[in-house]
């Protein structure tokens, strides 16, 4: 465990003190933490300039929709980011971008294109307008293999115009002279085409061999290539018939077929490359080499001060992170699915009655949740869109969401804990909550609401299906005691975190998955051989999680509350 520095005991005291963090504008804040960067190849964009970006028609775009917070996404994220800088040489033709769907202001866009999981892929043609929504076309794996291949099939389908790559095999009738009519403007850099025997009805010659060609010789804006589908076609332009399978032809009437090391693209790439560097010819820039990612120097010295407090014993739950949890399924989580049938509207009412009626907000946040529940159970169904403006106006005039920022689930890294850590809290407070009397929720109701909201709404795809997953296993439906349900959680939880242990992307190394709570924290909780006390445990939960015991530590002010 780190300590603090010996001024941050000051800074932490005055932590309540501090300016609030305001929310992020729809303009996207230059400095905020991503899954990418521009040394990866991934443009970051949001609800101002993903269409926009869309819209442009000479190229066509590789578009993740992700969530940041996602484990799932953030797995993803280093397969990534090695395919993308591989694809830069396809630039010409493919920009990628990405959309974060955990940010407030494209919960909308999100919707808007359907977004059901993350992370997912899709790729736009360049012949997008602002006319109509265009979805674009899914691709439905993360193997970098197969997403290479299939981007390469998808962009080899689109005509770019004269003077541009061309996809199509040469025709019979075409020739050197013919072929470069189409780069006869003055500002066409064209001086050579390379053209590419691919026979269809051969085994041996592979199949896509012309696209792949074409495709990594991009960074070559000298260069053209072409493919044939017929061996004799290298006759019309001007050269007898070999056993060779890549020739190229100048500007000037030249033609000589290139001998490569075997029958693959990478290895016709390498033959023309090294014809072109004869002809001092070079290609373009490779991308810059990816920036070094410095694991603690995002902590400035509140969060440092934050973080020094949040590690000093004994464990605590705070507010600060029960309002984010709330605040980000209020404006992000439940607004973004389009679909309004009969069990997302089931799951929507159920979640907010939970904690509508074991709310941990202050009292604007209990009004707002009130007028939430009011006003739904006036309705049948709700689209998200709809439910948008009903937060929006619920909440108009009242002063809730103080914290902005994670106390007690922060990262000592950008990204790591952050919502999800904030969702467990909120779920074990709701647990317990459930337990004391009036005892508004029947036992079981509050499993059940997080059930159906794991299934509908979060935004993590991978970590809601293995929810699911281990709720049948576990049987969550089963249970029918309120202390039974605080356990089921913890149990549920603790299995959440051994599987996860040790994963060296998304565990943070200041807060270890363990099996919780530890030895240090409830020395009863365990026997003398290391197994569970369930009644030990289940006190310190109702203690730790008590709304009595939750801490202000990281909010403005504790005026308002309860």
């Amino acid at each position: 465990m780190i300590r603090a520095l010996p001024t941050l005991p000051i800074i932490c005291g005055l932590l309540l003190l501090l300016p609030l963090c305001p929310k992020v504008s729809a303009q996207a804040n230059a400095k905020e933490v991503s899954l990418y960067d521009d040394t990866d190849n991934v443009e970051m964009l949001d609800v101002e300039s993903l269409r926009p970006a869309l819209y442009q028609n000479t190229h066509c775009k590789l578009v993740q929709f992700l969530n940041s917070f996602c484990g799932d996404c953030q797995r993803f994220a280093p397969i990534f980011k090695v395919l993308s800088r591989d694809l830069y040489k396809w630039r010409r033709l493919l920009r990628i971008y990405g959309v974060d769907c955990a940010q407030e202001r494209n919960s909308a866009l999100c919707r808007d294109y359907n977004i059901r999981q993350t992370p997912t892929l899709r790729f736009f043609r360049p012949d997008v307008t602002n006319t109509t929504i265009v979805y674009g076309t899914d691709i439905f794996t993360k193997n970098p293999d197969f997403i290479n291949n299939i981007t390469a099939n998808l962009i080899s389908r689109n005509d770019y115009g004269p003077g541009q790559p061309n996809f199509l095999p040469l025709k019979p009738g075409e020739t050197a002279e013919s072929l470069f009519q189409s780069y006869q403007d003055a500002q066409s850099p064209v001086k050579f085409f390379a053209v590419v025997l691919q026979e269809p009805s051969r085994p041996d010659h592979p199949i896509n061999i012309g696209r792949n060609t074409l495709l990594d010789l991009l960074p070559y804006k000298e260069v053209a290539v072409r493919y044939a589908e017929q061996p004799d076609i290298f006759a019309n332009f001007g050269l007898k018939p070999s056993n060779e399978n890549l020739a190229i032809f100048g500007k000037d009437g030249s033609a000589q077929y290139l001998t490569s090391s075997a029958d693959t693209s990478e290895a016709y790439v390498q033959a023309v490359g090294e014809f072109l560097e004869k002809q001092n010819i070079k290609p373009e820039p490779p991308l810059p080499a990816p920036k070094e990612k410095n694991d603690g120097s995002f902590l400035d010295i509140q969060k440092q001060a934050i973080l020094a407090e949040v590690l000093k014993p004994p464990e605590r739950v705070y507010r600060a992170d029960l309002e984010q949890a709330i605040d980000k399924i209020l404006h992000v989580e439940l607004q973004k699915w389009v679909s309004n049938g009969e069990g997302y509207y089931r799951a929507l009412t159920n979640i907010i009655t939970v904690i509508s009626d074991l709310n941990p907000l202050n009292e604007d946040g209990k009004v707002l949740l009130t007028t939430l529940r009011k006003e739904l159970s006036t309705k049948q169904t709700i689209k998200g869109s709809d439910l948008k403006t009903l937060v929006a106006n619920s909440e108009d005039g009242l002063g809730i969401f103080k914290a902005r920022r994670y106390i007690g689930c922060i990262g000592s890294r950008p990204l790591l804990r952050s919502f999800t850590c904030s969702l467990w809290t909120l779920f074990h407070y709701l647990t317990v909550e459930a337990a004391k009397p009036p005892q508004l929720q029947p036992p079981g109701s509050v499993l059940n609401a997080i059930l159906g909201y794991a299934r509908y709404f979060f935004g993590c795809t991978d970590c809601a299906v293995q929810f699911q997953q281990m709720a049948i296993r576990r049987n969550l439906t089963s249970v029918k005691s309120y202390d039974g349900q605080i356990l089921w959680l913890w149990a549920a939880h603790n299995e959440v975190n051994q599987r996860i242990a040790g994963d060296p992307i998304t565990e943070d190394p200041k807060f270890k998955k363990i099996q919780f709570p530890s030895s240090e924290n409830c020395p009863p909780c365990r026997d003398s051989n290391g197994e569970w006390v369930n009644e030990e445990v289940l006190k310190y939960l109702k203690s730790l999680y008590d709304k009595k015991n939750l801490s202000f530590y990281g909010l403005p002010t504790t005026m308002g509350y309860d």
